[in-house]
């Protein structure tokens, strides 16, 4: 029997796998070749804000470039998901007259961060409050179109926009864990640093339950305490980056933290508690 050649391919490449097992190998390769094309583009050392409120020796393993065990596909679908909820939520604002800019480009060349915001919105909670007594004027770009030159998108009063930062979460997460009046601690602090590096002075943090589609968001204001927490930890970190030392580890191996580390391996290797000589 002749097979054609495009399922020869797809036999060669997957064998019996099922068509699920077939989409997660293919994501778990696409992933692989992604990390190793940052690795040799050089985008290493960078530190980027979604790292902001993680363990710092797992931040100084990403930057150093160290190979983190391999993410299985389920996971990346997750965060596929994750970032079709951005787009979803950046389509109804624009339709809505709210969005000022999908992200921003975000670069401080001191603390080597590169990264992108989520959405620039018009801040509609305004209308009823005291302007504020110091109003500067801030100016905001958005990445270039295929590598281009970067795009002005704002210039204007700070107090007339927000930054909104989106969330995708289990159920029990959006129910159990999130805190009354405020974001959780890594998500504030991730806000506060885009505003340290806008200029903008007010934002969002904005949830989905991703099983039920309930929404709920955290209005948070600038915090200059909290700021300087967050520089002296990034410039921490940058410290042990060019020692090429790593922070004390700060959770037991049994932790949460820990145990869906990408780097548990790598910070707590597995030690062999058996002596070979005593066996013979």
């Amino acid at each position: 029997m002749t097979i054609r050649k495009e399922i020869q391919q797809i036999l060669d490449k997957y064998g019996d796998l099922n068509l699920i097992d077939m989409l997660h190998a293919y994501l778990a390769e696409k992933n692989q070749k992604e990390q190793q094309k940052r690795y040799e583009e050089g985008r290493i050392g960078k530190f980027y804000p979604s790292s902001v409120g993680q363990c710092k020796r797992k931040v100084v393993y990403q930057m150093m470039g160290y190979p983190g065990k391999p993410i299985p596909g389920r996971n990346l679908l997750v965060l596929d998901n994750g970032t079709y909820f951005h787009e979803r939520m950046e389509r109804y604002f624009e339709e809505m007259g709210l969005l000022i800019a999908p992200e921003l480009k975000l670069v401080n060349e001191e603390l080597r961060i590169s990264g992108r915001s989520d959405a620039i919105i018009w801040n509609f909670l305004k209308g009823n409050r005291q302007p504020p007594k110091e109003d500067p004027i801030i100016t905001l770009y958005r990445p270039g179109k295929d590598g281009g030159p970067d795009e002005l998108v704002y210039k204007g009063p700070a107090s007339d926009v927000l930054i909104v930062e989106f969330k995708s979460i289990k159920s029990r997460s959006y129910h159990e864990y999130l805190p009354k009046t405020k974001p959780k601690r890594e998500h504030e602090m991730q806000l506060q640093l885009y505003f340290y590096l806008t200029g903008i002075r007010e934002g969002l943090v904005y949830y989905e339950n991703k099983d039920t589609q309930e929404h709920k968001y955290y209005h948070v204001t600038y915090n200059q305490q909290l700021v300087d927490e967050i520089i002296a930890d990034i410039r921490f970190i940058l410290k042990h980056m060019d020692e090429g030392t790593l922070p004390e580890r700060e959770f037991p191996p049994t932790s949460f933290e820990c145990r869906y580390c990408d780097y548990r391996d790598i910070c707590y290797p597995v030690q062999n508690t058996y002596n070979l000589e005593e066996m013979i």
